[in-house]
């Protein structure tokens, strides 16, 4: 196993790593939406691509694992905690048992404390209460892509 420090160790070199690493770089990350209110989508999606993320929208976690279940891309999700269905918690449940890597950060109207502390603990990334300050959910977000950088390069590195 190769573990990435921000250098290139010597036998990175030996063993083909380096064109995985710049490929890795240069891979824009993906943000998925999912927000059974159009409006809450697209006022996102409109923010996230002025910033020069590449967005897709769902209205439901269920339409978004069946879509997605075979992306290659890095990326997050950002997901309302009360959705039609499956919700928040049962999707963060969904993507761990199917060794997702992509990260998943509840942005929701919900004030429950309890739905804060369960998420967490179930290794939401993190749990952010509409409305949010755009500087602020941008910065999260920056955080949120920079460790699901970390995990894909470390998926695509061992495999």
């Amino acid at each position: 196993m190769v573990i990435l420090t921000g250098k290139i160790e010597p036998g990175l070199l030996r063993y083909g790593m380096i064109p995985v690493i710049d490929k890795i770089k240069k891979i824009n990350p993906i943000i998925y939406i999912i927000d059974p209110d159009e409006g809450q989508r697209s006022e996102l999606e409109m923010l996230l691509k002025r910033t020069g993320y590449d967005a897709v929208c769902y209205p439901s976690a269920e339409i978004f694992l069946e879509a997605e279940q075979c992306s290659e891309r890095f990326g997050c999700v950002i997901s309302e905690m009360v959705l039609p269905g499956v919700d928040g918690l049962e999707l963060l449940s969904i993507l761990r048992e199917r060794n997702s890597h992509l990260p998943l950060i509840i942005l929701t109207g919900d004030h429950d404390v309890g739905h804060a502390v369960t998420a967490l603990h179930r290794k939401a990334s993190d749990y952010l209460v509409k409305p949010v300050i755009e500087r602020e959910l941008i910065k999260r977000i920056k955080i949120t892509l920079q460790e699901a950088r970390n995990m894909y390069q470390a998926a695509h590195i061992t495999r």
